[in-house]
């Protein structure tokens, strides 16, 4: 969580809310349950709409991909469901009511799943302005300035909405958190009415696709040159130079250095329509490289590289023309300060030469390790995504039992269920190292030393009660914490809270493993694979370090990944058993520190 230093102290709680809640979701450090969502209650539908038609033509083989059996198991129709019942969800029903589709949902099967399909699309028909929707709601609650739970959930729900609409339009998060931070922190003053940054804000979100051009500079051969130079779209030139770019202040000076002309040097320039620059360099590159995947058929031994850097041109300004890295960068920072990576660095050789693990076992966590370096190092999201992948299939695989996705599901779900209380709360209360004394001093209950403030709902309410006003992010945190955690009647528990989760996790595996498939065996490269393969950077990095801590101080002999999957299972298990007790998930000993 960023504790922000508004400029503007006239700002409403809820106006303070909203900016500090958009740039959580947006923020590439924010831990995954507090970043958008890959769905809102509209885009869930067309990707079961798409589910749905790819199981009429055969390319999805099993009906519980889209439908699970069983009360207990979870599949994409649940995600929709659940979706739907967001409050708000800003769809208009017209031709069927919500609760006639819901229905149809709850009851569809692979004989009668057509008519969800042109429901869906009848629905879908109907919502053409659902940006808007969501954009006019947002605006109404913010003014309401209503500060109660239900009333901070509904501009939550708002953003997440709003937030994963947009990125399904073709915005970048990227740019929308630079886009938040620069109108609504670095220059929302004193003085200035938030009103008049909102219609900038709305303005900018509502534009039209403006006309890009990227500019990548090569160094090759005369034979891949001669190949690109027979590439006719008009849209994709070949350049010698680029003495016609011009641009100021500070580009100039890399400008000027990337332009630098020499033999072996070609530029290649493109132009498409994009929502923002870091989008525009994204299907840039995907441009680019589909050029290059047909011109390696033929010259695969011919030395090719591309430079780091590529300068991109907004033509609405064009004189604010900049450079951008030639990467492509996912969600989720991990801890690589110096003694955690001594840590690791100590226990992975200890665990590699104990002759008390098992040989598969040490096999199996250096072929991790070594395909989150191989993601780690790789250009394109698709192979990140497949080397993450790749990387969790060999820690799940057991030849002698149930196949690896249905291990995963299992033993990685009771693995983070163990872990995601504790990681969540403390993330929460790491936030209050950033406040001021005075602040910290409103919350009596805060303890620097300990996080055992945490199992007290003194400390909820204390928060809430007195940070709301400087802090409406946190003090939002601890109201829907407590909601969780704190139910009259009964020990602070968090059954309810994981059940949620669990159900989240075995959704979103499905989908991840079904994306698997159309990468692998369709060569699909037009899924939202960024935030798919940020989630699979993260469990195989959670993973990893859970496996090397319980390598490194086990003593059983042939000590095997399955001991540590039995474990799990008994632990959370018996965890459950107790009623999931907030005192007991707390005191779980589990990694919350990542390896980079």
């Amino acid at each position: 969580m960023q504790i922000i230093s508004h400029k503007n102290t006239a700002l409403t709680i809820c106006q303070r809310f909203f900016i500090e809640k958009s740039l959580e979701l947006l923020y590439l450090g924010s831990i995954d349950s507090y970043r958008v969502r890959l769905n809102n209650p509209k885009s869930i539908l067309e990707e079961l709409k798409y589910c749905l038609q790819e199981f009429q033509v055969g390319r999805i083989k099993h009906f519980h991909t889209i439908k699970a059996k069983g009360n207990e198991k979870k599949a994409i129709i649940d995600e929709a469901l659940s979706q739907l019942a967001s409050n708000p969800n800003y769809l208009v029903f017209n031709s069927i009511t919500q609760k006639y589709l819901e229905q149809l949902l709850k009851n569809t099967d692979e004989y009668n799943y057509k008519k969800v399909v042109s429901a869906i699309e009848l629905l879908l028909n109907e919502n053409p302005a659902y940006l808007n929707a969501v954009i006019d709601g947002l605006e109404t609650l913010i003014a309401a300035n209503d500060t109660t739970i239900n009333e901070l959930e509904k501009i939550d729900t708002s953003l997440n909405i709003l937030f994963s609409e947009l990125i399904s339009k073709g915005f970048s998060k990227g740019f929308l958190y630079k886009l938040v931070y620069g109108i609504f922190v670095s220059s929302l003053n004193n003085g200035v009415a938030f009103s008049l940054h909102f219609t900038n804000f709305k303005t900018r979100i509502l534009f039209l696709p403006s006309e890009f051009e990227i500019i990548f500079r090569i160094d090759t051969t005369p034979m891949v040159y001669d190949s690109i130079s027979a590439i006719h779209n008009p849209n994709l030139i070949l350049a010698d130079d680029i003495n016609d770019v011009n641009l100021n202040g500070r580009q100039a000076a890399e400008l000027s250095s990337f332009s630098n002309t020499a033999n072996a040097r070609k530029f290649i320039r493109i132009k498409l329509q994009a929502a923002d620059y870091f989008a525009a360099l994204k299907k840039a590159r995907s441009v680019l490289s589909e050029y290059l995947d047909v011109i390696n058929l033929g010259l695969s031994d011919e030395f090719l590289m591309i430079h780091n850097r590529a300068l991109i041109i907004d033509s609405r300004s064009p004189e604010k023309a900049a450079f951008q890295n030639n990467v492509n960068i996912l969600d989720g920072k991990y801890r690589v300060e110096k003694d955690h990576y001594l840590d690791f660095t100590r226990k992975l050789p200890t665990i590699l030469n104990n002759p008390n693990v098992q040989n598969e076992t040490k096999e199996k966590i250096k072929s991790a390790i070594r395909y989150l370096r191989l993601g780690n190092q790789s250009t394109e999201v698709e192979h990140k995504f497949i080397n993450y992948w790749i990387g969790l299939e060999y820690l799940f695989s057991n030849y002698e039992s149930q196949n690896t996705i249905n291990r995963i599901k299992d033993h990685f779900i009771n693995a983070h269920s163990l872990a995601y209380v504790k990681r969540n709360t403390y993330s929460f209360n790491k936030a209050f190292g950033q406040l001021s004394g005075l602040h910290q001093a409103l919350v009596p209950s805060f303890t620097v030393a300990s996080a055992d403030c945490l199992k007290n709902i003194a400390f909820y309410n204390e928060t809430e009660q007195h940070l709301l006003t400087f802090y409406p992010l946190l003090g939002y945190r601890a109201m829907k914490l407590k909601q969780w955690f704190f139910q009259p009647g009964k020990q602070p528990n968090a059954a309810d809270y994981l059940k949620k989760h669990r159900a989240n996790l075995e959704v979103h595996f499905t989908r991840i493993y079904r994306l698997r498939n159309e990468i692998i065996h369709d060569a699909a490269t037009n899924t939202n694979n960024e935030h798919i393969a940020s989630n699979l950077r993260y469990y195989l990095t959670f993973i990893l370090n859970e496996l090397i801590d319980f390598f490194s101080r086990s003593a059983v002999n042939e000590a095997s990944i399955e001991d540590y999957f039995i474990q799990n299972e008994i632990e959370i298990g018996n965890i459950e058993f107790n009623g999931f007790l907030l005192t007991e998930l707390l005191d779980v000993d589990c990694s919350i520190d990542f390896i980079s």
